[in-house]
């Protein structure tokens, strides 16, 4: 099977209208006088003319802004979605169909580039494959828009440079993103049936060697993904567009305090349908994360839950999934924060340093999954608890994060001297859990009195000698937790020999992740795995 590089959208779908009952008709003739836009030129097909709709003897483009008035109403009825079948030889594995039900991509429409939002399917094959000719498929599908009541309504192609300029002047941007075109050297005509209210968009591209069909529904945006509800429920977004943005620089505190009633965290439920083997989430009770506030970088800590999928696997567009997570979020009272993404150089400098490089800094900090994606985050602000949900996304995935910033809820009590000493005596050493500020050395007020203790377990015992040794979960880099979990055991070591203990009764050594207690696949695993132990030497 050939090769196809078009950019699809979707599933295979049934088709209609065959091209086999138009093989005997003729090529559309070109529209009478009192149609507006006219139709493919009879001439163009007969020749096989692969060149773009700007060429020289195009006809007038309409009257700007376009009156969609003057494309006349079908008279027949228009076959079902997507309108035209593929040829009828032509094999199952050689045709190349995608399709969603609600995207936005743009046709030219005249001389100008329109957007068109609805449901998108786009098919290709080649003709070897189909045993046609490039004239003889051309001519069926002119056939078969001409008796679907379709009306030709570009004057221009692609390579107009108008309409470059229109699309920000990436000509490569305008043919591949935005008007689906799957290569350069293809023809580009754009058909319009219109019946009532109702617009049916089909474009036509082929050059020698193979066929390009976009055809779109234009239907408007619907609301489909929801909140988390109770139970695994999932509960409506009654919201519709984008949340407001927060005025630079950020003051968190002036974030106006959401009055919507919340759902339960994790707050934005996965697409409908999405089977639970595409589900890629990731849950910590407590965990500290790199979230971009204005143009800095904010470390919050709190409950945490990442959750990831495929576009592909939710039969969604970037667009539509986007559009729904964003009234999601406008409805609970979320506000935009962030003025800068993750690939803001100003950022990277201000957060990188020999043990943080710029793919830490994104994939372990910041919790972007991969360098394409956009970065956009979100405060929802209520009486008790601030709630941060940050989207990112590219055209084949999306990634959510929901923190619900929190203080650490202490889970294991006071370890005494006492313990320490009879620990030791009956198993050579004892794992401690020191509070230490998050990827740093540095010991926090609330896991000094452990450490204290230890102290207080010396001094009791002058013949007492001890290592003290750090050990991490397997989050982030293998070489940076080994650093780290040494520094962490020379800090204790440090405090220690302020507080009076003799240095020469103590040995500081760092294994990072090498000596699990616990399987590290959940937070509860990788929060004992987590700890300072003390051995006896």
């Amino acid at each position: 099977m050939k090769t196809n590089t078009l950019r699809v959208l979707a599933v295979l779908v049934p088709l209609c209208l065959p091209l086999a009952a138009c093989k005997k008709d003729p090529a559309p003739a070109q529209a009478g006088a009192e149609q507006a836009v006219p139709t493919t030129e009879a001439t163009a097909s007969a020749t096989g003319d692969n060149t773009h709709s700007g060429a020289a003897g195009a006809p007038a483009g309409p009257e700007k802004p376009f009156d969609f008035a003057t494309v006349p109403e079908a008279s027949a009825a228009i076959p079902p979605f997507p309108y035209v079948t593929y040829p009828a030889d032509l094999h199952e594995g050689s045709q190349f169909t995608h399709e969603v039900p609600m995207d936005r991509v743009y046709v030219i429409l005249g001389d100008q580039l329109h957007p068109v939002e609805g449901r998108v399917a786009t098919r290709t094959f080649h003709h070897s494959d189909a045993k046609m000719s490039a004239l003889e498929v051309r001519r069926n599908y002119e056939n078969a828009l001409r008796e679907m009541g379709a009306v030709k309504v570009n004057t221009v192609g692609f390579d107009d440079k108008n309409v470059i300029a229109a699309s920000g002047g990436d000509d490569y941007v305008l043919r591949t993103k935005m008007l689906l075109v799957p290569d350069a050297t293809m023809s580009y005509d754009v058909y319009l049936a219109r019946k009532g209210a109702a617009r049916h968009w089909l474009v036509l591209m082929s050059d020698d060697s193979r066929t390009s069909l976009l055809a779109i529904e234009e239907k408007p945006f619907v609301q489909t993904i929801g909140y988390t509800g109770e139970g695994g429920a999932t509960t409506p977004v009654t919201a519709s567009g984008a949340p407001p943005v927060a005025p630079q620089p950020v003051d968190v505190n002036a974030v106006p305090v959401s009055t919507a009633s919340l759902p339960p965290f994790p707050y934005l439920a996965y697409p409908p349908g999405l089977h639970e083997g595409f589900q890629w989430t990731k849950q910590a009770n407590f965990d500290a994360v790199g979230i971009i506030v204005g143009k800095e970088l904010r470390t919050v800590e709190g409950r945490v839950e990442t959750r990831r999928f495929a576009h592909s696997d939710a039969k969604m567009s970037q667009m539509a999934v986007r559009r729904n997570y964003e009234a999601a979020i406008k409805g609970m009272g979320g506000v935009k924060v962030n003025a800068v993404g993750h690939e803001d150089e100003a950022l990277i400098a201000a957060n990188t340093n020999r043990n943080l490089d710029e793919y830490k800094l994104r994939h372990d900090k910041l919790r972007v999954p991969e360098q394409t994606m956009s970065y956009d985050s979100y405060l929802v602000r209520t009486p008790e608890k601030n709630i941060w949900l940050v989207l990112m996304s590219n055209e084949s995935a999306t990634s959510l994060m929901a923190v619900e910033e929190k203080a650490m809820q202490q889970r294991v009590s006071l370890v005494t001297a006492d313990t320490m000493r009879k620990e030791l005596a009956d198993k050579g050493k004892i794992a401690l859990y020191i509070n230490f500020d998050t990827d740093k050395a540095d010991i926090r007020t609330d896991g000094r009195p452990t450490v204290d203790e230890i102290a207080k377990l010396l001094k009791n015992d002058g013949g007492l000698k001890l290592a003290i040794e750090g050990h991490t979960d397997d989050s982030g880099n293998a070489a940076r937790n080994q650093a780290l979990s040494r520094q962490r055991a020379e800090a204790v070591v440090q405090y220690l020999v302020k507080d009076g203990i003799d240095a020469g009764r103590l040995r500081a050594a760092g294994h990072g992740a090498t000596r699990p207690l616990a399987d590290n696949k959940d937070e509860a695993g990788r929060a004992k795995n987590r700890r300072v132990e003390l051995v006896r030497i």
